[in-house]
């Protein structure tokens, strides 16, 4: 049996990423390039910023198991791709020799409202198992129900149905606060 990956990275941080890479790092890179169509440099890179982000801070967490612990590596490198991309959207752009530079939208009055919905949401988020969180985080990423399925430990067949059902809760819970604030 193999010892679980976040034992070794606690007690072996210099043999860590010989492992991470030899557990995750295919994984990953496949799924970087197949789903977010990332170039192979720029998928290597942020799979070894995920890493090194884990091995660094490894002691603050605890985890139950090795399949927790894959979930836990995978929203992290999730994060690491959606962090790339906001940051290349708003990097300097060339566009026919000229530089533009993405300028944040000046600040409007609806957007303390945003700001609200995004707290409700939070709320509703944080009332959830995280299997749940987890599900709905993977398929706005557009992951399949097979490889989540892998992730959140429920039958793939049963994971529409799921998903289905917690849009439904959310959407329900937001709208009722929505009104209550405006009514």
């Amino acid at each position: 049996m193999q010892k679980e990956t976040y034992k070794i990275i606690s007690k072996k941080k210099r043999k860590a990423v010989d492992i991470f890479y030899e557990r995750y790092g295919q994984k990953l890179l496949a799924y970087a390039i197949s789903n977010w169509k990332t170039d192979e440099d720029t998928a290597w890179e942020l799979i070894y910023k995920t890493f090194d982000s884990i091995i660094d801070n490894i002691e603050q967490y605890e985890f139950e198991s090795e399949k927790k612990f894959s979930s836990f590596v995978l929203v992290i490198f999730l994060n690491k791709l959606r962090n790339h991309y906001r940051n290349k959207k708003r990097s300097i752009e060339t566009i026919s020799g000229t530089s533009l530079e993405f300028h944040a939208e000046p600040i409007e009055e609806n957007q303390s409202e945003d700001s609200s919905q995004m707290k409700d949401l939070k709320i509703e988020l944080a009332k959830l198992e995280d299997w749940e969180r987890m599900l709905l985080l993977l398929r706005a990423q557009q992951m399949p129900y097979s490889e989540i399925a892998n992730y959140v430990n429920k039958p793939q067949d049963q994971l529409k149905v799921y998903y289905s059902r917690l849009k439904q809760k959310i959407t329900k819970s937001l709208t009722k606060k929505e009104e209550v604030s405006h009514g």
